[in-house]
């Protein structure tokens, strides 16, 4: 007999995916828009059908063996999604994830080039925070990417279902509001003096220790004019004349065009140029050679070549 005859309602297929992807009944509704009472149908026949729970009744979560039956048809059904998408010609659909700064002050005021140059893929851009893992709820990973910062001095952490490539690796240079400039009385003589000055830290003072080291300068106690978590949010502080920032080309915008930002250049030791890290792009192998994403990518590293004025590295 043919097994496709005991393949379940493709509804109840796509209520038990939209579930597991959101965590809840009702976000699963909201998500597909029916009704919550219709997911928990779905669910419940599915069961009845599969003779086995799917979901822990007590904490709402997915049983071992939903779990496992998830990771099996979910990329499945996203597989027919985009079959059935590409030949109805409907838009190619790319999630990206990105930290906050990156996605507002670089990506952002490029999008609507891409989406000119490309019109038959459709990006969502998800900002979010820069420590967010990078499998987030709700997103396919057949059809999603993320834009992250990681610094020369951590390990990389990504498993072999992931791929990835560089997109730039700016030179870090502290910058300060004219204002800020003036209460410090003016550039600084020497590099070492911007220890005495107010430094802006992001999570702790890790990058600022690595970037004076670059600059032959031992750091002993900074001092610390606040810790504001990330690049964007000690940006807005400098702007506000709270003090200085460590920032790149890609977060600036045009802080400096504008002035609102200047480069602090110590007037008797001239800075090095230093590189702290690199912005990657990473998605899962099986989303890396997708139409969506093979156009973003491509679009994305010229973008990022014309900004640092290189040629585009390998995609």
């Amino acid at each position: 007999m043919d097994s496709r005859a005991h393949i379940p309602p493709l509804a109840a297929l796509n209520a038990f995916v939209a579930f597991a992807r959101t965590g809840g009944i009702r976000r699963a509704a909201a998500a597909l828009r029916m009704d919550h009472a219709a997911i928990s149908r779905h669910i419940r026949d599915l069961e009845q059908r599969l003779g086995t729970p799917l979901r822990d009744r007590e904490t709402g979560a997915l049983t071992q063996a939903g779990q496992s039956y998830h990771d099996r048809i979910a990329p499945l059904l996203d597989e027919l999604a985009n079959a059935t998408a590409e030949l109805r010609n409907q838009p190619r659909s790319l999630t990206v994830t990105c930290a906050h700064g990156f996605a507002y002050h670089w990506l952002l005021p490029r999008l609507g080039a891409f989406r000119r140059a490309y019109p038959g893929t459709d990006v969502l851009l998800r900002a979010v925070d820069a420590n967010t893992t990078f499998h987030v709820s709700g997103v396919s990973p057949h059809s999603h990417a993320q834009i992250g910062y990681r610094q020369d001095n951590t390990i990389s952490t990504d498993t072999r279902d992931l791929r990835s490539v560089l997109i730039a690796r700016p030179a870090v240079f502290p910058v300060i509001s004219p204002a800020g400039l003036i209460a410090m009385g003016g550039q600084p003589r020497t590099t070492a003096d911007l220890l005495h000055a107010p430094l802006l830290l992001e999570e702790d003072d890790s990058e600022w220790r690595l970037w004076f080291a670059a600059q032959n300068v031992r750091p002993g106690a900074l001092n610390a004019a606040g810790r504001l978590w990330q690049a964007h949010v000690t940006l807005a502080a400098a702007r506000a004349g709270e003090g200085i920032a460590l920032s790149n080309a890609f977060l600036l915008g045009d802080d400096l065009e504008s002035g609102r930002l200047v480069r602090v250049q110590p007037s008797q030791t001239p800075l090095i140029d230093t590189t702290l890290g690199a912005y990657m792009l990473r998605a899962p192998a099986q989303a890396w050679d997708k139409p969506a994403l093979s156009a973003f990518r491509a679009w994305l590293l010229e973008e990022a070549a014309r900004q640092e004025g290189t040629p585009p590295p390998d995609r």
